[in-house]
């Protein structure tokens, strides 16, 4: 157990020694619970059960079980800081709450306890880790699995098209199964450009191409950076390239930059990494000419209103200079208030934004102290900093269950890396916590 996670484990119990038909089913157990987590969060993350008109994501039901699973099998414990600083979250959520149910502000019609509820449920598995009988070695390995799975079929989807076979939306394909489908809240049939007919890649299972570019960056990192393998590269590079996305690359970019800051001691790797993106790129755009153009011309969507990247990047500052020196931005407008504020516009809101307007300073410092503490982890510390970047520009993951999942569940329950291994240490000692 690493430094990091050792103080959320809790008090330790008596030492007994581990049989080895136990360590055995450990690892089988720990393999499933991990499957049953990537497998909610990528490949049934079009599905979802309506409850009061809002969706929840099955990918979150079964995320739960699963840690409720680990609780009672003692595979996992509760972690103290992290439920104290949730505890401090659900307070100042609360006290914006209280607050916008006894005042009124004529810019926002309304506030949502719904929001709320959303927020604080999502979250609370980041309160739960593992103890030394869960066995984190094979993490990486099953998520490299599915996101490798989603190239491929993201690939074969976006080909199969030119052949007449469009699979790129289950609410088109099987409409029989809207009624447990998230698709239409999400660009379900994502063509090229207006008036096109080509339609880029959404890796098959995912909700969107953004979905599809971050998943596969983050895929990147895990990779090349922590499991040093470089040979999938070029199938992640050419499955990014269907997606038409910039979001991945731009998440990459800057985790990248912000390693090279808090963790130097890899900025060897990551310039070297620099330099074979750009020879990939150098290819790909002499293989794919017309896909790299088209690619490349989205880094330029800033630049113009009614674009997505300018909705995304640019007119989120609207709604900071709608507020900025009110006293009411200490605790905020309540919760959902942004998406109901005569400022909002569609498309432009983000983590920060959100948590500033609904539940103001306090509630945004709570909840970035929980996120980061929660997530950070030195020896995988490209994995923690996409997260977090990938967080705030990847475009409503605030309440996105199934990236939330998938980062707790790396940055959480995978294994310590030790530098200079060709293997992941497993967090069993010879000596089991019982």
């Amino acid at each position: 157990m690493n430094a990091l996670t050792a103080d959320f484990a809790g008090p330790p119990r008596a030492a007994t020694i581990a049989a080895p038909s136990t360590v055995v089913t450990d690892q089988r157990a720990s393999s499933l619970f991990i499957h049953i987590g990537m497998f909610g969060c990528l490949c049934l993350q079009r599905f979802c059960i309506y409850l009061g008109g809002s969706p929840i994501y099955v990918c979150l039901p079964l995320f739960f079980a699963a840690l409720a699973w680990m609780l009672v099998t003692r595979r996992g414990a509760f972690r103290p800081l992290p439920v104290a600083l949730y505890g401090a979250v659900a307070v100042a959520a609360l006290v914006s709450a209280l607050v916008a149910a006894n005042s009124s502000d004529t810019r926002i019609s309304s506030f949502s306890i719904g929001s709320l509820m959303s927020l604080l449920v999502l979250y609370a598995g980041y309160t739960i880790g593992p103890t030394d009988r869960f066995d984190g070695r094979r993490v990486f390995d099953i998520f490299l699995f599915y996101v490798r799975l989603c190239a491929v079929l993201g690939i074969a989807q976006y080909l199969a098209q030119f052949a007449g076979i469009r699979l790129f939306s289950f609410l088109v394909s099987f409409p029989v199964l809207r009624p447990i489908l998230v698709e239409p809240l999400y660009n379900y049939w994502p063509i090229l450009e207006y008036g096109s007919s080509i339609l880029r890649s959404n890796g098959f299972f995912l909700v969107e191409p953004s979905t599809f570019s971050q998943l596969l960056a983050l895929g990147i990192v895990v990779d090349v950076f922590i499991r040093r393998d470089w040979r999938f590269l070029p199938l992640y590079a050419v499955a990014y390239l269907v997606t038409y996305a910039g979001t991945g690359l731009l998440a990459l970019a800057v985790a990248c930059v912000l390693s090279v800051v808090v963790a130097p001691r890899g900025s060897g790797r990551i310039i070297l990494f620099g330099l074979a993106m750009l020879i990939v790129a150098a290819i790909v755009a002499l293989a794919f000419p017309s896909q790299f153009a088209s690619l490349a011309g989205r880094a330029n969507e800033v630049q113009y209103a009614g674009s997505s990247g300018y909705a995304r990047y640019m007119l989120q500052f609207d709604a900071f200079d709608a507020v900025w020196g009110e006293t009411r931005t200490l605790i905020g407008y309540g919760p959902g208030a942004l998406d109901r504020a005569t400022f909002y516009s569609a498309g432009s809101g983000n983590p920060i934004v959100k948590l500033f307007i609904d539940y103001g300073f306090i509630g945004l410092a709570a909840f970035a102290l929980f996120f980061i503490t929660s997530l950070w982890r030195r020896d995988v510390a490209l994995v923690s900093l996409f997260a977090f970047a990938n967080f705030q520009l990847g475009g409503g993951n605030l309440l996105f269950a199934p990236f939330v999942v998938m980062s707790g569940l790396l940055c959480i329950w995978a294994a310590p890396q030790v530098a200079g291994a060709a293997e992941p240490r497993n967090r069993r000692s010879a000596v089991r916590i019982s």
